[in-house]
C-alpha cells in the first residue's frame, strides 16, 4: 500500500465558514468600487449595458481596467474613497490578478469584502463564492442589494492561496492550482473547445471529459506523468511520484459542481492527485468527482485525498494558479502553496 505522512495538525473550522445575513445588518446604501475588465468574455459583449445599469447608483464607483498594470491604482483609489466592497467584473485570471494586489500590496487598512461576478469564460470561482448566472441580471443585483439592501446574501469566508517559488521570483494568489495534466488540459480547451463555442461550465465538462478518456487510454497527451515530491504542513514526502494530474484549492465546488476531494483533515486547502501506476480509471470516475470514493478510488489504484495548510511541491515544468501559467524547477527550490489571506465573499440571491 502506498501511504503518506501529512504531518496533519488540527486547525477546526479554518477556511471553510459561511453564513446568511440579514440586511439590517448591512449598512446602506453600500460604496462599491467595481472593477471590470473589458476583454473577458462577457464583458466584450454587454459592457455598454453593465455601464447603464451602474450609472444610475453613485454608491458604485465604476473603473475599466485596460491591463493588469491599471490594477493598483485603481484598488488604492477605492481605498482612498472607502468603499466598503470591491467588485470583480471579470474571468478567473482577473480574479486571481486582483487578489494579487488587494492581498499582496495591501492598499486598504483592511481587507474590502469582495463580489465575484460572472464576466468570464469560466467563471469558477464566482460558481462557488460569487453570483451564478447571467452578467447583466447578476449586476442589478449587486446594485439593488448596494442601494436598499434587498436581497437575500450570504457571506463566505475562504482563503486565497499564495504560491510562491515560480522561476520567474513572482508570488501569485488564487483558488485553484493544478500540475500534471490539468496543463494539458487548458490548452486543449482553448485549441478545441472554446474556437467552437463551448464556453461556461460546460467548456471545462468537456475537456474534463476527455482528459479522462485520454487517461484511462493511456493516451500520452494526457497520461504522461510529471515526476514531483510532495510535502504537507513541512512533512516532506521523500518518494518521487509520478503525478498525473494534481489540484489544489479553497474552494468548495468547481464546474458542474463537481467536489474531487474526500481527504478528512481540518485544513485551509484540498489536495488531490492521481499517479502512475493509475487503474481502473473509468470505474472510478464518477466517485471521485463527487468526493465519494467508491472502492476502486483507493492508493493501490493511483488516487489519493488529503486537505492541508501548506503544500510544497517540488516539480520540473508548468503549474496554473486561476488559468495563468508558471515554470518551476527543483533546481530553484519548491513550490509553495499556503493560505494567503480569508476572504470575505459576499454572494447575492
Amino acid at each position: 500500500m502506498s501511504r503518506i505522512d501529512i504531518g496533519y495538525r488540527p486547525n477546526p473550522g479554518q477556511g471553510r465558514t459561511s453564513h446568511l445575513t440579514s440586511n439590517s445588518s448591512t449598512r446602506h446604501p453600500v460604496r462599491i468600487g467595481l472593477i471590470t475588465n473589458p476583454h473577458s468574455r462577457r464583458n466584450r459583449s454587454q459592457l455598454a449595458a453593465i455601464e447603464a445599469i451602474v450609472a444610475n447608483h453613485p454608491g458604485i464607483h465604476h473603473r475599466i481596467t485596460q491591463s493588469e498594470q491599471d490594477i493598483p491604482q485603481v484598488l488604492q483609489d477605492f481605498a482612498q474613497l472607502g468603499v466598503d466592497v470591491v467588485a470583480i467584473n471579470g474571468g478567473d485570471g482577473t480574479t486571481a490578478q486582483v487578489f494579487s494586489v488587494l492581498i499582496g500590496q495591501r492598499p486598504f487598512a483592511s481587507l474590502p469584502s469582495v463580489i465575484l461576478l460572472p464576466g468570464g469564460t469560466t467563471n469558477m470561482n464566482a460558481g462557488d463564492v460569487g453570483i451564478r448566472g447571467r452578467l447583466k441580471q447578476a449586476v442589478r443585483r449587486m446594485a439593488d442589494w448596494a442601494n436598499t439592501g434587498n436581497g437575500r446574501i450570504r457571506r463566505i469566508s475562504r482563503p486565497v492561496l499564495r504560491a510562491e517559488g515560480a522561476l520567474d521570483g513572482s508570488v501569485a494568489y488564487g483558488m485553484f492550482f493544478g500540475a500534471g495534466t490539468i496543463i494539458r488540459g487548458i490548452e486543449y480547451c482553448h485549441d478545441k473547445v472554446h474556437t467552437v463555442g463551448i464556453t461556461d461550465e460546460l467548456g471545462p465538462g468537456v475537456v474534463m471529459l476527455r482528459t479522462i478518456w485520454g487517461i484511462a487510454r493511456r493516451e500520452p497527451y494526457f497520461s504522461a506523468p510529471t515526476p514531483m515530491r510532495l510535502a504537507f504542513n513541512d512533512t516532506t514526502d521523500a518518494q518521487t511520484r509520478e503525478v498525473v494530474l494534481l489540484l489544489i484549492t479553497s474552494l468548495e465546488r468547481l464546474f458542474l459542481g463537481m467536489r474531487p476531494w474526500w481527504g478528512d483533515e481540518t485544513a485551509a486547502m484540498h489536495c488531490t492527485w492521481v499517479q502512475k501506476p493509475t487503474h481502473r480509471v473509468l470505474r472510478a470516475f464518477p466517485s471521485l468527482v463527487r468526493g465519494k470514493p467508491n472502492h476502486h478510488v483507493t492508493p493501490e489504484n493511483g488516487y489519493f485525498s488529503h486537505n492541508a495548510d501548506r503544500i510544497q511541491l517540488w516539480i520540473d515544468g508548468t503549474f496554473t494558479l486561476d488559468g495563468d501559467m508558471y515554470h518551476a524547477s527543483t533546481e530553484h527550490g519548491p513550490v509553495t502553496v499556503s493560505s494567503g489571506a480569508d476572504i470575505d465573499f459576499i454572494r447575492i440571491g
